[in-house]
């Protein structure tokens, strides 16, 4: 079975086109195909730190918790669950991934709507080939729906001396039909088998909602000898609506050094926040929490036993990639 799997938090009414778009294309490729089982699950993530950011914003409810929540009453392909315990969709994942059935799981934000008849193929191909493939299969993404040929991709962006392990976007290449590995990789738009995800252990419970996420999932898989692949078709699009809550310096940093942890080890991490910018205590105060958060310790020392090599041998064979 194939497990959709859509946070949301304050994206309606696109939250409706992005599970309608995925629930036509699949339903209609079952028409030709008996091995093609899904379910679509929603996790509301509307908590007490979105409210008072809306607040604060002067933002109301859109309604999308209601809406969705309504239509999972009677659809049994359509499961709804909420996380309201913090603003993260990366725990909100975690919950999908633990609520849902299949042993493939594709994830994908309510913002996002990947293009006609990609998610199909990409399932069948992902189920035959993922032990081959050993790791995970990704979109690629658009941000310029009017503007075919400017798709993207990541590229590793390093600073090892500041213990930056990094991504930005580069050009996606077309490679005839032929999916290629690439150093990262979005992970709104990524399939990835049950199996993987279990060995990872999930996203880090203590992860907010920005940042962090994606520097766990690829630079992990990455130092545990799995790979990330560009499945060649049209892209992931995604919509760049405002969403009631608000980028968060702390946050942001304090989510990159456990991910950091995670690929790494608590010096990488402390190197890490020693050199952000900002007030000194304002640093060390990040580095005591991170560092002294015995559940991000104890994820970290089970996945550092699954380490095949560091994260400088790692990022060495991507040096040259585009």
């Amino acid at each position: 079975m194939l497990s959709v799997i859509i946070p949301f938090a304050q994206e309606h009414p696109q939250l409706a086109f992005t599970v309608q778009s995925i629930y036509n294309e699949l339903t209609r490729a079952q028409r030709y195909t008996d091995d093609l089982e899904f379910e679509i699950v929603v996790i509301d993530n509307h908590c007490l730190e979105l409210e008072n950011q809306m607040r604060a914003a002067g933002h109301k409810p859109d309604g999308g918790s209601e809406y969705i929540a309504s239509l999972a009453k009677d659809r049994d392909w359509l499961q709804y669950f909420q996380y309201n315990k913090k603003l993260s969709h990366w725990q909100a994942k975690n919950l999908g991934v633990f609520a849902s059935r299949g042993d493939i799981l594709f994830f994908c934000d309510a913002h996002c709507v990947p293009s006609i008849n990609t998610l199909a193929p990409m399932h069948m191909f992902y189920s035959l080939n993922w032990q081959d493939l050993h790791g995970t299969l990704h979109l690629p993404l658009s941000y310029m729906l009017e503007k075919p040929g400017r798709e993207l991709i990541y590229k590793m962006v390093n600073y090892p001396e500041h213990a930056v392990y990094h991504y930005s976007f580069t050009k996606y290449r077309y490679n005839e039909g032929i999916c290629y590995t690439v150093p990262a990789m979005s992970t709104c738009g990524m399939m990835m088998h049950r199996s993987i995800y279990d060995y990872l252990g999930g996203w880090p419970t203590e992860l907010g909602i920005y940042g962090g996420g994606e520097n766990f999932i690829n630079f992990t898989l990455g130092v545990m000898g799995y790979n990330k692949w560009i499945f060649p078709t049209e892209p992931l699009y995604h919509y760049a609506a405002p969403r009631g809550y608000s980028w968060n310096y702390d946050d942001y940093h304090r989510n990159r050094a456990i991910a950091t942890m995670m690929f790494g080890s608590r010096e990488l991490s402390e190197k890490y926040l020693q050199n952000i910018r900002g007030h000194e205590i304002q640093k060390r105060m990040l580095i005591m929490d991170v560092l002294g958060n015995e559940e991000t310790l104890i994820h970290a020392q089970s996945l550092w036993k699954k380490h095949t090599m560091t994260i400088d041998e790692w990022s060495e064979q991507w040096k040259e990639s585009v």
